[in-house]
């Protein structure tokens, strides 16, 4: 025969052949190919509210004002590699937008594109900091627009490292010409606090906000603790539940000497909430104190000293004074494990919001760690029969 063909590499007088890869060495570069390709992130780290259209029936050649708010770290800071994209289909479009982090503001010069890239550079930042822009957009509909079409007046997506669109991340806002198009739901509503007295400090999940009364804004949509604390009165604490709403917390403070215990009522969109005493304390131990643990969301096992105690919203009786640990674990959510003192014949408070668990590599991770390891073997056996 005029042509040898051995097994693993190519021996061959046959042109065809010089210079082939073996069948599996090219297998083996497609599979490492398709694992990395699989380890590219597509989840995306903004969400858009407080958008506003105007004016709401648009015609032809008539002026357009787009704004609206993007939270470009909500709990998941934005990656350095990805990018913040801001499409249009309006004529003569201006972009004016901000840059807040951590409440200090930064306003870029306005821009004349119809597509609009901020660089992940300028949005990356720890995940306990606050990354805002505020987008303001002003154009024209289209002179050859047609009655009762759609038009889109803004796109936000989420660009990855390789300057591909991440599809679960496109935010998009039509018109219809001619019509009014409906308001969409925002993902982010307030709550209004009141108080009797006036002047206790409010915390939202365990963090300062104000002084009662207040209205608190830009809450994202979920469940959230909110607690009242004024010198002199027992401490005021509810749980409520924000659906792009403004529910309100009416909190009635009672003095320390009045027999009155707090609980967090059940989560619900509430629009009142008046004092509530208990007639049924727990029996606090002489020389004892007591331990109120509520975290958000609720639901969570409470241990105390490796005992589990309760689930929260919870009152744990009969501590003895000093430091007692405190564990806290709830399905899908990182454990929380930190000390507490506990004082004689007094109740004290522990608030806290919890942490979601981050997905470890799974599946992807290790076909690519399998696919790269044979890719090594395999090289070494071609150069060891070179």
């Amino acid at each position: 025969m005029d042509q040898i063909i051995q097994q693993g590499n190519y021996t061959t007088s046959d042109s065809r052949y010089q210079g082939c890869y073996p069948v599996q060495s090219r297998l083996l570069w497609f599979g490492v190919f398709v694992a990395l390709l699989l380890l590219v992130p597509g989840t995306m780290a903004f969400s858009v509210s407080s958008l506003s259209v105007n004016p709401e029936i648009m015609n032809p050649g008539d002026p357009v004002n787009v704004s609206c708010t993007i939270y470009a770290a909500d709990g998941t800071a934005f990656s350095t590699y990805n990018d913040l994209q801001f499409v249009t289909g309006l004529d003569d479009p201006v972009w004016t937008y901000s840059i807040i982090v951590n409440e200090i503001k930064n306003t870029r010069p306005s821009d004349r594109v119809r597509i609009l890239t901020i660089g992940g550079y300028e949005l990356s930042y720890p995940e306990q900091d606050s990354v805002v822009v505020t987008m303001d957009l002003k154009g024209q509909v289209p002179t050859t627009a047609v009655a009762g079409g759609n038009i889109t007046l803004m796109k936000i997506q989420e660009l990855n490292a390789r300057n591909t669109v991440i599809t679960s991340s496109v935010v998009e806002t039509t018109h219809l010409v001619g019509l009014p198009t409906p308001t969409p739901t925002p993902a982010y509503g307030s709550i209004v606090i009141t108080s009797e007295p006036t002047g206790a400090n409010v915390y939202l999940d365990n963090t300062i906000r104000g002084i009662s009364p207040v209205t608190l804004t830009s809450i994202a949509n979920g469940y959230h603790t909110v607690l009242l604390r004024l010198d002199g009165y027992e401490d005021y604490t509810r749980a409520v539940t924000v659906m792009a709403d403004a529910p309100q917390v009416n909190a009635v403070l009672s003095g320390k000497s009045a027999t009155v215990t707090t609980y967090i009522t059940p989560a619900g969109t509430v629009t009142t909430m008046d004092r509530v005493t208990s007639t049924s304390q727990p029996t606090m131990q002489a020389g004892t104190g007591s331990l109120s643990v509520t975290t958000t969301p609720p639901g969570a096992l409470v241990y105390i000293d490796g005992k589990m105690k309760g689930i929260t919203p919870s009152t744990i009786p009969g501590l003895s004074p000093g430091t007692h640990t405190i564990k806290i674990i709830l399905d899908g959510h990182q454990d929380l494990e930190t000390t507490t003192e506990i004082s004689g014949g007094t109740t004290s408070e522990f608030v806290t919001g919890l942490s979601k668990t981050k997905p470890l590599p799974g599946f992807t991770g290790i076909l690519a760690l399998v696919a790269v390891g044979l890719l090594v073997v395999v090289q070494r056996k071609k150069n060891g029969g070179q």
